[in-house]
């Protein structure tokens, strides 16, 4: 990466030190997801009248993009300078980490250069708290990709912790279960969000292998049996209305989300849908005082669930 056009005049020096190189080439140069962006595919095509115009269409969906970008990037930066409490700044960022995460490294450093270009305009007292505000960003996303790594490799161990309690050969079954249940009560405050997901996305990935081998259908059958008692390990603290709005919350796509809950009303009722609402009813107003605002999806999704469960008691009400 090369940062010297971004960092070459004398007020940038600050943000050409070398911890803010390192950190920037980490930032913008990380691995990325999903497919590869080349300028024309990689099969083979005879037209290259075609070849001409998906390439059109690439560098003009490139540019839209490369501009969406930079909007929502100073956008960030606005938002953080004009946050008046710094307790609520971390809030900010974490709903702009996609964006910071996903920009390359080029880009980053073109994008960073502009945004500097065009504050010089408005005074150096200006320039200096835009320069604050992206070594904050910086700062933050290094925090967050070294956490995030650390907490990776926890949930690794953990996972495998579990796994290998429940795979030894020199014990009964029973001798097997007793310490899966001790282990899994003293494990219980390490079970977050982020192990489930990790446990998720293990089973995804062995599910989505080409061949499915006797070894890795026994792994994939004991991950979910993981997967089921960490969640029945923490719905002993939650009610189960909690529990089931938790796995409600657990499905991307919509019309299966609702189904699960109708099935589910069917089978409880009415009461069990009134204390269900008064769970949606709840987060919904919380979601309300969040700083910055709540994270749009997950509003919907309560939104989406709160609406099915007040239409189920309106009509059992007028039965």
């Amino acid at each position: 990466l090369d940062t010297a056009g971004a960092f070459s005049r004398p007020h940038f020096r600050l943000m050409a030190a070398p911890r803010k190189k390192m950190l920037f080439s980490r930032l913008f140069m990380g691995p990325r997801y999903g497919p590869n962006e080349d300028l024309v595919s990689q099969t083979s095509r005879d037209d290259s009248d075609t070849v001409d115009l998906e390439q059109q269409e690439w560098e003009r969906a490139e540019a839209a993009r490369v501009i969406r970008q930079k909007m929502e990037f100073e956008s960030l930066i606005q938002n953080i300078m004009s946050t008046p409490d710094p307790q609520h700044v971390p809030s900010i960022m974490t709903k702009h980490l996609e964006l910071l995460l996903n920009i390359r490294g080029y880009e980053g450093s073109k994008l960073i250069e502009s945004i500097l270009q065009e504050a010089e305009s408005q005074g150096q007292e200006y320039v200096n708290k835009v320069i604050d505000a992206i070594e904050f960003i910086l700062s933050f996303a290094e925090v967050f990709v070294n956490n995030a790594s650390t907490l990776d490799d926890y949930n690794k161990r953990l996972l495998g912790k579990i796994i290998k309690t429940m795979s030894k050969a020199a014990t009964s079954a029973r001798d097997r279960e007793e310490l899966l249940d001790k282990l899994m009560d003293s494990e219980k405050e390490n079970f977050t969000p982020g192990f489930l997901r990790h446990v998720e996305g293990e089973c995804a990935r062995i599910a989505a292998a080409s061949s499915m081998t006797p070894e890795s259908a026994r792994l994939l059958e004991i991950l979910r049996i993981i997967q089921a008692r960490v969640l029945e390990e923490l719905g002993k603290d939650m009610g189960e209305e909690a529990q089931v709005l938790g796995q409600l919350l657990g499905y991307d796509n919509t019309k299966e989300r609702l189904a699960v809950l109708d099935a589910g009303l069917t089978v409880r009722g009415i009461d069990f849908a009134k204390n269900m609402v008064q769970l949606t009813e709840e987060a919904l107003d919380g979601f309300t005082r969040v700083t910055g605002g709540a994270d749009p999806g997950l509003v919907q999704r309560v939104s989406e669930i709160d609406a099915r469960l007040r239409n189920f008691i309106q009509k059992q009400t007028a039965i």
